[in-house]
């Protein structure tokens, strides 16, 4: 009897518990739906050309500082030993070193400006088209800014469709055409699609209101911005789409005008409706007559944007000089002061060379200096530091009135080119009887380097220099440390 009582009170307490437990498990799930996910969205990094000095960094808050991670930030690399330029910004990631060539027009007077800009393009061109040069990756270096977008226009366009879609054509067509205006105003940010469809609403409400003529000067424009925008059936009714091919006809009917673009310097894309449409000097984009966007981007320069009006059977010029953005100007700024008459005079790399190359991860750096004599006549000296080996061209002297041969800037590439690739090095003056002597009889030749170490070896009017101070691990046999290599 008690044995039954007994087993009948534990099957008792087993129902009874059952509800329980359920209600337990079904709080522990919920609590476990409602745990913040283990991963935390990461904050924006901070964009490469703000550079704040260390000494000058300071907390912006009370908040406690969080402890240093075990590995450091890639941003400014600490070196002890190197020069400090606060102008030059850290790069943002350190990249493998390399053989990229860096180089920089300066000028030492205001008036010499323009010459300094030509003289860096001139050497640019040149060398690039050795096919044997590499230069440094400003792309890498100073990514474009990101598109802003045109919230403006954007809410003028949503206005407008609001104002169609309710069956008010007059209130619709003053939105689309203030959103039209609105995109035009900031050319840089535009979407030329959202603006085709901007001129195409325009002309649809323009032809609700009995303005035919006005609808296809819409459609024109819709046309010229997006050329593959179509009316959708779906949406649009047999008079739109009537309106719409006859501008399209209209168009293709008139002859395409030629738009030509230049910049300095040169070698910038062009982009026409966001599209590539090749370099400067741009001489043979074909178009339809109307007002394009023109973009022209050149990496480590600010972008130029503006609208060029391109006529029927005409060309359309458009010149334009870029101007470098905030964290290639602070190089330059470095550059300028590298370039000084004192600093091409002294020996040694100049710190701001250093840091150049430091934040451009650039073996090679030049330096095109231009400036003007007590009679205003202009000059330029270039100078390329090879920042591996610590080896120096200088004497490259530059004639602005030549344009080819001895004393042009033509020369002075050639003269730059055999530094940075050992090509055949010229022994001799021109009018020599002397033949030429390739770097493999002579840049390599330990007699060359050890009569060099530490002087000047002066070559058809070059001098080129080893500045490898005497410490340990000089070479008495090449007076490098390990020898030099081009």
């Amino acid at each position: 009897m008690n044995t039954a009582r007994l087993a009948l009170t534990v099957a008792l307490a087993c129902v009874l518990s059952a509800p329980a437990a359920d209600a337990a498990t079904k709080r522990k799930s919920a609590a476990k739906k409602k745990r913040p996910a283990a991963t935390k969205k990461v904050p924006a990094p901070v964009p490469e050309d703000t550079f704040t000095p260390p000494d000058e960094a300071a907390s912006a808050s009370d908040a406690p500082v969080a402890p240093k991670a075990a590995t450091p930030t890639p941003l400014a690399p600490a070196r002890p030993t190197a020069p400090k330029v606060a102008d030059v910004p850290a790069p943002a990631v350190r990249a493998a070193p390399s053989n990229a060539v860096a180089i920089f027009g300066v000028s030492r007077q205001p008036a010499a400006a323009d010459s300094a800009a030509k003289l860096e393009d001139t050497l640019t061109r040149k060398l690039g088209s050795a096919g044997d040069i590499q230069f440094v990756d400003l792309a890498t270096a100073f990514p474009p800014p990101e598109p802003q977008g045109n919230p403006r226009g954007d809410a003028l366009f949503d206005e407008g469709r609001a104002a169609y879609d309710n069956l008010d054509p007059d209130s619709a067509a003053v939105k689309f055409k203030a959103a039209a205006e609105a995109y035009v105003q900031r050319p840089g940010d535009l979407r030329p699609e959202k603006l085709g469809e901007t001129y195409l609403f325009q002309g649809a409400s323009q032809l609700l209101n009995g303005d035919v003529a006005g609808a296809k000067a819409s459609f024109t424009h819709a046309l010229v911005a997006e050329p593959s925008l179509r009316p959708d059936a779906g949406m649009f009714g047999q008079d739109v789409q009537r309106v719409f091919a006859e501008a399209q006809s209209e168009l293709n009917a008139q002859p395409q005008g030629t738009l030509v673009v230049n910049s300095l310097p040169q070698g910038a894309r062009v982009l026409v409706r966001g599209r590539d449409v090749g370099a400067t000097p741009l001489s043979g984009a074909k178009l339809a007559p109307g007002n394009y966007p023109v973009q022209v981007v050149l990496p480590g320069y600010a972008p130029f944007a503006t609208f060029a009006e391109v006529k029927p059977s005409a060309p359309t010029e458009l010149k334009t000089k870029l101007a470098s953005a905030p964290g290639l100007s602070a190089l330059r700024d470095a550059a300028s002061k590298a370039g000084t008459e004192a600093a091409f005079d002294a020996d040694g790399v100049p710190p701001e060379v250093g840091a150049i190359g430091e934040r451009l991860n650039a073996r090679y750096v030049v330096l095109a200096a231009s400036f003007q004599d007590k009679k205003g006549r202009l000059h330029g000296e270039v100078q390329a530091w090879d920042l591996r080996t610590k080896n120096r061209l200088r004497g490259v002297e530059v004639d602005f009135t030549k344009r080819d041969g001895k004393g042009s800037a033509e020369a002075a590439a050639d003269q730059v080119h055999t530094f940075l690739a050992g090509a055949a090095l010229p022994q001799g003056r021109e009018d020599s009887k002397e033949p030429l002597v390739s770097s493999d009889s002579v840049l390599r030749k330990p007699w060359f380097w050890a009569a060099a170490a530490g002087v000047a070896a002066v070559t058809a009017g070059v001098v080129y220099v080893a500045t490898t101070d005497r410490g340990a691990g000089f070479n008495p046999v090449n007076g490098l440390p390990g020898g030099i290599s081009f």
